[in-house]
Formats: structure tokens, sequence, C-alpha cells
């Protein structure tokens, strides 16, 4: 083998797992399903970071792992958070569903109350809260509610 083709295959040794690590930070599904979803540590680095619209005002000051997903043109969301307690968000009764599941599911029997926070509406969960926004008419984004 020459000196060329050993250094190639030395440089594809390092860069492939380089690749899979990379890949592995993002689910690839999300693609498919023309989703985008982000972590954070608290909610400083939420509102710092956050993609797509503005940070939900409802996510409690003190909240830890924040972890969002919405489609691409905003017009779904599904947020979970640890800790905290909401503020001004008063009970109502759900109008929607979360449309991903992947941060849990709300349980049996369905919840026929929620908390409406803003555009948003939000339940108690064993580790803090879930939260969804749905659009009721194309194109419409939480900011536009």
């Amino acid at each position: 083998m020459t000196h060329t083709r050993l250094r190639l295959a030395a440089a594809a040794g390092l860069v492939a797992p380089l690749l899979v690590l990379a890949l592995a930070a993002c689910n690839p599904m999300d693609a498919v399903e023309k989703v985008h979803s982000e972590d954070f540590g608290d909610r400083a680095t939420a509102a710092k970071d956050w993609v797509g619209v503005a940070m939900p005002a409802w996510i409690p000051a003190d909240a830890t792992s924040i972890k969002n997903t919405a489609t691409n043109n905003e017009t779904n969301a599904v947020i979970a958070v640890e800790g905290g307690e909401l503020e001004g968000c008063p009970e109502m009764d759900r109008r929607g569903l979360p449309f991903d599941s992947r941060y849990g599911s709300l349980g049996e029997p369905l919840p026929t109350t929620v908390f409406a926070c803003g555009p948003y509406e939000v339940v108690k969960t064993d580790a803090g809260w879930l939260g969804w926004f749905n659009a009721t008419e194309e194109g419409q984004t939480p900011e536009d509610v």
C-alpha cells in the first residue's frame, strides 16, 4: 500500500466514528417526519437557543431538562419540562392532543381538562409538565394566536 492510501485509510478511520456520533446526536427520523427537536438543560439556555418561534412563556423559570419537538412549519409542537410550577395558566377543557408521543403519553383515561398557557395546552406529569400546540388554521403558529 502506498503512503497516500495509508493516510486515506487512517483518515477514514478517524472520520467514520465522528460521523456516527454526529448522526446519533440527532434523530434521523426528524428529517423524514419534517420536525426539529431540541433539548436544553435549563430555561436560560432554552430562551437563548430556542428554534423556530419564541420560547413559550409558560415554561417555569426553574424548569430543567426542557425538550421540544415541533413541525418545521411550527404548526404543531410538543414540549416536556422537568420541575417548576406554572403561573397564570387557567384550567380549561382539553381541545387537542400532542401530535407526537416521544415525551410520553397522557395516560388512560385521557385528561378532560388541561392548563391553558397562551396557545398551549399543558398537563402535569410525574416529572414536570407536558405542553403542546396544535394549529387550528392553515399555517398558524403559536405566535399567531
